[in-house]
C-alpha cells in the first residue's frame, strides 16, 4: 500500500497532497534520543575518516568523522552526548552498510566548544569559508564550487512540496523564513552569485508573503511563483521553465547552471555562521496512515526511524510500508533501526493491509503491462517508463539506457498512476545502479524482487 487510492479508481495524475494533516499545526521538537548512529558513507565506496573511537566520551557538535574524499569531505558531528558504544560497519537507510558511529547518549546533550563563523572576519577568500562550511557539516555542492573557483552564476532554491504528506519545508518558511534568507544572503556572498531564486508554489501565497518581506532588502533574491510543485531531483526542468540556464553570450568567469540548494542546507549556513552550530538536527514530517499523530518535528541527525515513529504514535507491528521522503519518491526501508540521514524531509509510514487468504487482493499485486501509457502521459521528463522497465526486467540496460533512463528524475508519479501497480519507480532506480556498477543491499534486494 502506498496510501493512496486504488490505481482502478484514480482519476488524475498527480496525487492528492494530504498536507492538512501537518500544515496548520506547529513544529515540535524531539527529546534527546537514547542513541544516534552517524553515518560516515553516503554510498558503499565514500571514503571516510573516523575520528573517535569505542569507549571514548563525545560532545554535542564534537567532530567524529569525515565523509568523502579531500579537497570535498565533510566533517560529521556527534548530534548528542554521550559514549562510542560502536564504530564500523551499520545499515544504512540507501540499503547497504556504511562505516558509522554509534553514541549512547547521557541525556545531557553536553555543547562542545562552539564558535560562530564569521565570513567577514575571512574576508575574501572563498576557500576558508567553504572549509568553514564544510567543518560545520553542511551538505553542498562541493564538487561544482571548487570545479568553478567557487563561482556561480546563480543559486536555485526548491521551496515547493512535491511529495504527498510532506510540509517540512512550508514550516521551515513558516517558523525559520528570516534564519533562511540569512542563510542564503550568507551562500551568495561567498558565491559570487548575481542573483538566487527561491521557487514556491503560487497557491502557498502565505509563503509568498513570508519570503518576499523577509527579501525586500536584498535585490539579489526573487522569488518566482510555479503553478504546481517540482521534486528535488529535477532541478534541470525547473531550470529551464524559469529560463535560469546560462547564456551563451555571457563570458564571466562564473557563468553556468545555477547550483541548486536545500533549505536544510541554508538554514545550517545560518546557524553555523551566527550560533556555531554544526548541522546536527532537521526538520522531517512523519505521516502515513501508519501514523496516530501526524507532525512535524525537529529530530537529530542519526535518530533511527523506529524511534521517530514511536514518537508520532506509530504501531510498528502494524505498518506494511516505511519510505525516508514521501509516498513517491521516498526510499523503501527493510529495518526501522536505520538512521536518520541528513537532508531527509520526511518519514512515511502505510498500515499494512491484511486478509483472509480468500479475500486476498488483486489490486495489490503487479500485474503484466496493459500498455495504456498512463506513465508515458505523467512523465515529466518525456521518457517511456514502462519500456524501460521492460528492458530493465529482461537485463536488456544498454537499450534502457538508450532510451533515456538516466534522465528520470524519480518523481515517481509512473508507479502512482499505473494500474497494473509495476514497481516503475524501484525499477528505474535499480537500473540506474546496475548501468552505474553499484552493488548494495538494496539492488539486491530489488533483484530478488523482481525476479532475477
Amino acid at each position: 500500500m502506498d496510501g493512496f487510492l486504488p490505481t482502478f479508481i484514480r482519476r488524475t495524475q498527480t496525487p492528492p497532497t494530504f498536507g492538512e494533516f501537518t500544515r496548520d499545526r506547529p513544529s515540535s521538537k524531539m527529546g534527546i534520543p537514547e542513541r544516534v548512529v552517524v553515518p560516515l558513507q553516503d554510498t558503499h565506496d565514500t571514503p571516510c575518516d573516523i575520528m573517535v573511537q569505542e569507549g571514548e566520551s563525545v560532545r554535542l557538535g564534537q567532530k567524529i568523522g569525515l565523509m568523502g574524499k579531500p579537497p570535498v569531505s565533510v566533517c560529521a558531528h556527534a548530534s548528542t552526548s554521550g559514549k562510542v558504544d560502536r564504530v564500523g560497519p551499520l545499515p544504512h537507510p540507501l540499503g547497504f552498510l556504511a562505516q558509522s558511529v554509534s553514541i549512547l547518549s547521557d541525556g545531557k546533550d553536553d555543547l562542545d566548544d562552539l564558535t560562530p563563523l564569521n565570513p567577514k572576519k575571512i574576508g575574501d577568500d572563498k576557500s576558508r569559508l567553504f572549509e568553514a562550511f564544510r567543518e560545520m557539516g553542511i551538505p553542498l555542492n562541493y564538487e561544482l564550487l571548487y570545479g568553478r573557483g567557487f563561482k556561480v552564476s546563480s543559486l536555485l532554491v526548491n521551496a515547493t512540496e512535491f511529495e504527498p504528506y510532506i510540509t517540512s519545508k512550508h514550516h521551515m518558511i513558516k517558523e525559520r523564513g528570516q534564519d533562511l534568507v540569512g542563510g542564503l544572503r550568507v551562500l551568495i556572498g561567498a558565491c559570487s552569485a548575481s542573483q538566487a531564486v527561491i521557487v514556491v508554489e503560487k497557491r502557498q501565497s502565505s509563503l509568498v508573503n513570508i519570503l518576499r518581506s523577509a527579501t525586500k532588502e536584498v535585490p539579489e533574491i526573487t522569488i518566482k511563483t510555479v503553478l504546481r510543485p517540482y521534486p528535488e531531483t529535477a532541478a534541470n526542468l525547473l531550470t529551464q521553465k524559469l529560463s535560469l540556464a546560462k547564456s551563451n553570450h555571457s563570458k564571466s568567469v562564473h557563468a553556468g547552471d545555477p547550483m541548486s540548494v536545500d533549505l536544510s542546507s541554508l538554514l545550517a549556513i545560518n546557524n553555523a555562521c551566527f550560533l556555531g552550530v554544526p548541522f546536527v538536527e532537521q526538520l522531517v514530517t512523519v505521516a502515513g496512515s501508519g501514523i496516530k499523530d501526524p507532525q512535524n518535528v525537529w529530530v537529530k541527525t542519526g535518530v533511527p526511524l523506529l524511534h521517530i515513529i514511536n514518537h508520532a504514535g506509530g504501531s510498528p507491528s502494524r505498518l506494511g510500508r516505511v519510505t525516508l521522503g514521501g509516498p513517491l519518491m521516498g526510499i523503501p526501508q527493510q529495518s526501522l533501526e536505520v538512521p536518520l540521514i541528513k537532508r531527509a524531509k520526511g518519514l512515511f509510514a502505510a498500515t499494512a493491509f491484511l486478509f483472509d487468504e480468500h479475500r486476498e487482493s488483486r489490486f495489490y499485486k503487479r500485474t503484466p503491462c496493459i500498455k495504456c501509457a498512463k506513465c508515458v502521459d505523467a512523465c515529466p521528463a518525456s521518457i517511456i517508463p514502462n519500456a524501460i522497465a521492460d528492458y530493465v526486467d529482461n537485463e536488456l540496460l544498454g537499450d534502457a539506457e538508450q532510451w533515456g533512463i538516466f534522465r528520470c528524475v524519480e518523481c515517481g508519479l509512473c508507479e502512482y498512476v499505473c494500474p497494473s501497480r509495476i514497481p516503475l519507480l524501484e525499477i528505474m532506480r535499480l537500473g540506474k545502479v546496475l548501468l552505474k556498477g553499484e552493488e548494495s543491499l538494496l539492488a539486491r534486494i530489488n533483484l530478488k524482487t523482481l525476479g532475477w
